[in-house]
């Protein structure tokens, strides 16, 4: 019997193979959608991992504070999720959650409008927009930050109803620090109206729940201090 080689037997039945390229893969034309989808997966508070980190970086590029991009998901992530959530329109969990409408949205995503009137309007300002509850600073008139904040809850509560005032205000005192005050403690407070200030807390919820005060996140409080000098606008609509 006739020994037949390989190529002589492939050849006979018209099948020609082109050798790969050195160091090239079979890899199929396309990434499935599960591989794609393996790069971004659901994440909630407690999250760790490269996912993580690569959300941080991105909030960080859209001027959100979620704190060190070290690719673990705690309450400083959260609050920043929070913030791109509530500016993107997309419905915030009290898990933070980030699933596919948040990833989507971190390739294409919204900016806050300005709410302070043109005729009022300062380059370097900060907006606290009351409805939303964000805080939005603008440094020459670009973005500088954007945060999660708990404004007055509304509730009739030692003696008066807590509401944070509306209006054009002007920061006139900053505290570095820790301020122990009546109706709670303030931490590096910006003060922009009689006791009304911007001010960190350990809790900052989803909802309005202050005295009247504009809470910020951990974190974020340090970095709204050292950003905004005393003498800048504060609207608050």
């Amino acid at each position: 019997m006739k020994k037949v080689t390989l190529g002589a037997a492939l050849l006979a039945g018209s099948l020609v193979l082109v050798p790969l390229a050195e160091g090239a893969s079979a890899a199929p034309a396309e990434t499935s959608a599960a591989t794609r989808a393996a790069g971004e997966p659901n994440l909630k508070t407690g999250s760790k991992g490269v996912a993580v980190k690569r959300l941080q970086l991105r909030l960080k590029e859209l001027n959100y504070d979620p704190g060190k991009a070290d690719g673990r998901y705690g309450a400083t992530t959260r609050a920043a999720v929070w913030a791109f959530q509530k500016v993107n329109r997309i419905e915030t969990k009290a898990s933070g959650l980030v699933g596919k409408k948040t990833w989507a949205a971190l390739k294409n995503p919204k900016t806050p409008k300005p709410v302070t009137p043109k005729r009022l309007r300062e380059r370097n300002r900060v907006e606290i927009l009351i409805g939303r509850q964000l805080v939005v600073v603008y440094k020459k008139g670009k973005i500088a930050l954007i945060s999660h904040t708990s404004t007055g809850s509304g509730r009739y509560e030692d003696g008066a109803v807590s509401r944070t005032p509306r209006g054009n205000f002007r920061v006139y005192r900053k505290i570095k620090g820790v301020r122990v005050a009546r109706l709670g403690t303030l931490y590096n407070p910006i003060y922009f109206y009689r006791g009304y200030a911007l001010h960190g807390s350990p809790n900052v919820p989803l909802y309005p729940d202050s005295h009247g005060c504009a809470r910020l996140p951990f974190g974020t409080d340090k970095k709204m201090f050292d950003l905004v000098p005393i003498g800048w606008q504060v609207y608050v609509k």
